[in-house]
């Protein structure tokens, strides 16, 4: 019988495959695709490839099997794969950007709690000089605070409505939206939200318009003592001037789950900065999100590849998919 054959990149191991119960049929293929010669080999019959952080430049599409007609993306972002590539070839590019969102909005207010409540200069005097508290540093009422929000789609809404209870009030800056929540004020011009912002979490997508949207201009307008959250993609946010305006303390601090480049190079200047919490791109991880991530995927895969709508997800570029 004939296979429809799938080509996955990790972080997908052969050992997740049977949960996926394929219909008759189909089959994966978990293979490496890091470099164009090696997409060409595991792609030469394919049908459809399915990546998670492996990147697909225009090199990589271009070496895709002739028989190729998807990518799907097994997470929401889509800034390393070539949509640009994919269109020009005819391919239909999916994402799950649903998979994760009540994740990513709580690693958010996590990390906004950490640097506001300065956990990590709490947990070393409680391990070094308990009696002298008052080396953590100063700590502003956080419902005196008010919230600045970049993105105004369902993860900075998820965290709007997290965050609404613990402070003072929250804006939100989004200029692909019409509305924002009840009660939310939505600010047109983003130097007039950052002028009133004591707290800033972005929450947008990285595309060639907002990369390094938040730069040393945007981040003196942020009140003094001011805190910078980033759970959406590094690039947003030009780390060289985050790491300007964490030393010369005109930001009391900040913390991000996302580096430019990532990982971060040992030697890179964000890792000395001071008053800065790292995570290593977790904000969408949970046990129940990663198999969420990869049945969503799954399941709108074969559903594209048989023609029909898929279940879930979005199609960001649409192509010959349903072509037989």
């Amino acid at each position: 019988m004939t296979r429809t054959i799938i080509a996955a990149a990790g972080p997908i191991q052969q050992s997740d495959v049977d949960a996926f119960e394929l219909p008759s049929g189909f089959a994966i293929r978990v293979a490496s695709l890091s470099t164009p010669e090696e997409t060409a080999e595991a792609t030469r019959d394919a049908a459809a490839v399915m990546v998670a952080q492996n990147p697909l430049t225009a090199a990589h599409i271009e070496a895709l099997g002739p028989a190729v007609r998807l990518i799907a993306r097994t997470g929401s972002g889509l800034d390393a794969i070539d949509l640009a590539a994919a269109e020009r070839r005819g391919l239909t590019v999916y994402h799950v950007p649903d998979y994760c969102t009540a994740e990513v909005a709580t690693h958010a207010v996590a990390l906004i709690l950490a640097v506001q409540r300065r956990l990590l200069e709490g947990d070393r005097v409680a391990r070094t000089d308990f009696d002298d508290w008052r080396q953590v540093g100063v700590i502003a009422p956080l419902d005196e605070l008010s919230v600045g929000v970049l993105g105004g789609g369902r993860i900075g809404r998820a965290a709007i409505a997290r965050l609404r209870p613990l402070v003072r009030d929250v804006a939100l800056y989004d200029p692909y939206i019409a509305d924002a929540p009840d009660g939310v004020p939505l600010i047109a011009d983003l130097d007039v939200l950052l002028r009133r912002t004591d707290i800033l979490t972005v929450h947008l997508p990285l595309t060639p318009e907002t990369r390094g949207m938040i730069g040393a201009r945007e981040l003196a307008l942020l009140r003094p003592g001011a805190i910078i959250v980033n759970v959406s993609r590094g690039g947003l946010v030009d780390q060289t001037a985050l790491c300007d305006a964490l030393w010369s303390s005109h930001l009391a601090g900040a913390a991000l789950d996302v580096t430019d480049p990532e990982p971060p190079r040992p030697d890179d200047p964000i890792l000395a900065a001071p008053n800065l919490v790292l995570s290593p791109h977790i904000g969408w991880y949970s046990t129940a999100a990663q198999v969420r991530a990869r049945m969503q995927s799954m399941a709108g895969i074969v559903a594209l590849l048989e023609g029909r709508e898929p279940p879930t997800g979005r199609i960001a570029v649409a192509g010959r998919v349903a072509a037989s």
